[in-house]
């Protein structure tokens, strides 16, 4: 009697550590690499990230975050292209490239701000390119044409920094920036009616106005050029014809003047 007593326990006991062993099979959650959980409900806001937890039914919930890279090309052209400090007008195409940052505190905003996983592709790009646009336009605000055209590294340099610091607020970090193309903006595409379209049309018709007028008197010096270059070659030449001819009439003066010479010695010797 106490042998099957016995075995009963043991059976038991196995029983019950089996059992406990399924449930923590079954109540583990294994995470994906490119994926996060924010698991609510009992307990504190966790976290899970990297390996996986454990996660009870009915008494905890679970938000997934997609950890992925996204991408969006922001093409600002035309009439909603970028306008710089000197008031013109530029077109610009960058490329960024953004993810949730794999940190708690950033797992936990994005949970919270971008909803469910399904939509949060659209959420990002939506956010990335209001967010995009606004630090695009406030940093060519701040910047000359010729700067963010010549300086293109620490314009890209400030987009970035800036843009990372206001995609913060929704768990989000930028990956990488650049800046594709940016080049002027065709002339019809300034508004005449609005302010800074005008005064920033004025100032391009000077500066192409001073810069054709800078190339005309560059071509205008060069045919300059090129005629005194012409004239004193032709001077030259003439320099060096008149020395030839004089060169010429000395030899035949002193050929005449040797044969005369000669002559009148033949005639002495005759004579004499």
């Amino acid at each position: 009697m106490m042998v099957t007593s016995h075995f009963y326990y043991e059976f038991l006991l196995i029983g019950l550590v089996s059992t406990f062993l399924l449930l923590l099979y079954v109540l583990y959650v294994r995470i994906p690499v490119d994926a996060a959980y924010l698991r609510t409900g009992l307990g504190k806001p966790k976290v899970l990230l990297g390996s996986g937890g454990f996660v009870i039914p009915f008494l905890h919930t679970l938000t997934p975050v997609n950890l992925q890279t996204y991408s969006l090309e922001l093409h600002l052209q035309g009439a909603n292209s970028l306008i710089t400090k000197d008031l013109l007008r530029v077109d610009a195409l960058m490329v960024f490239s953004v993810r949730v940052a794999a940190q708690p505190n950033s797992i936990q905003i994005a949970a919270r701000v971008l909803g469910d996983i399904n939509l949060q592709r659209g959420t990002i790009q939506s956010l990335l390119e209001a967010e995009g646009t606004a630090v695009l336009r406030g940093t060519a605000a701040v910047m000359s044409f010729s700067t963010v055209h010549q300086q293109r590294h620490d314009f890209t340099e400030t987009v970035n920094r800036r843009l990372n610091l206001q995609l913060q607020k929704y768990g989000l970090e930028v990956v990488s920036t650049a800046l594709v193309k940016v080049e002027q903006t065709a002339k019809n595409y300034y508004d005449p009616q609005q302010v800074l379209d005008a005064q920033g049309l004025m100032l391009l018709e000077k500066a192409q106005f001073s810069y054709a007028k800078q190339r005309q008197i560059q071509r205008w010096d060069a045919e300059s050029s090129a005629r005194r270059h012409e004239f004193e070659t032709a001077v030259q030449r003439m320099v060096w014809e008149r020395d030839e001819f004089t060169a010429r009439l000395q030899h035949i003066r002193f050929k005449a003047e040797a044969d005369a010479k000669a002559e009148q010695e033949l005639d002495e010797i005759h004579l004499a």
